[in-house]
């Protein structure tokens, strides 16, 4: 048998509010909030995240450059825990959650399976608390149509004496192909000077946006392995691999 192996995914979903509200109701960081708030309040909870160990800057390659770069996390923005220790959060201007740590695939499935009632859920909430005709709509997809892209990925906690140019050399490629297995696809494509005439379908929702095969940033130069450093238990023995090129089915 396997060892088993920590493991979790994260989702940002798309949103977008329809109908006769407010020009404000309709922006994104607003609908999100709206949508997390109108569902914690439906289930009488809400705890807070803790941010003292949230250092998005700690490469896994050996350094830091938390310096360098600009806050990755809005304290400011709703961030709760679920009663499944999930986390339901507004990260940038998307709803996201991430599943708790799981110990296998498929209980990462079912967690991943249990956000999306969550999602529908708080839809059906926010949607209540908006005047008539009006509604919140999320979408588990990685792109807008419109050159914007969001993401899904899923961590991994490693043995911190692996060398983590091992990891990235092995793990690329089967994160890469198994696009063909399991991606989604869309239509169309968001390259620029690309059009859907050139390109009809795709096979991955976010290969037009990756930029590096490793790298920190994840709102710029998209990669394919993130390198955040950042494990949830003794850090001297394990270390963090997240990879940012999920495409959600």
């Amino acid at each position: 048998m396997a060892i088993p192996k920590v493991c979790g995914i994260e989702t940002e979903y798309g949103i977008l509010v329809r109908g006769p509200v407010h020009d404000n109701a309709s922006n994104p960081v607003t609908a999100s909030s709206l949508l997390i708030n109108a569902y914690l309040a439906a289930n009488h909870r809400k705890v807070g995240w803790d941010f003292e160990d949230e250092h998005p800057g700690v490469d896994a390659r050996g350094f830091s450059v938390d310096d360098l770069l600009a806050p990755d996390v809005d304290t400011h923005l709703v961030n709760a825990v679920l009663t499944n220790g999930a986390r339901y959060y507004v990260d940038h201007a998307h709803p996201e959650i991430s599943t708790p740590e799981c110990r296998t695939a498929f209980e990462a499935l079912v967690f991943d399976r249990a956000a999306e009632e969550i999602v529908w859920a708080s839809m059906q909430a926010a949607t209540a608390m908006l005047p008539a005709g009006a509604e919140v709509l999320c979408h588990k997809n990685n792109s807008d149509g419109k050159g914007n892209s969001y993401g899904c990925h899923e961590n991994y906690l490693v043995a911190r004496e692996v060398p983590f140019g091992r990891i990235v050399q092995q793990v690329t490629p089967h994160f890469v192909t198994r696009q063909i297995v399991v991606g989604a696809g869309k239509v169309g494509c968001e390259t620029p000077g690309i059009s859907v005439t050139d390109v009809p379908y795709q096979i991955s929702q976010r290969a037009d946006f990756f930029e590096e095969e490793v790298g920190l940033e994840t709102t710029l130069k998209r990669p394919i392995v993130n390198t955040r450093d950042e494990p949830h238990c003794d850090p001297r023995s394990t270390g963090d691999c997240t990879s940012s090129s999920v495409t959600p089915t």
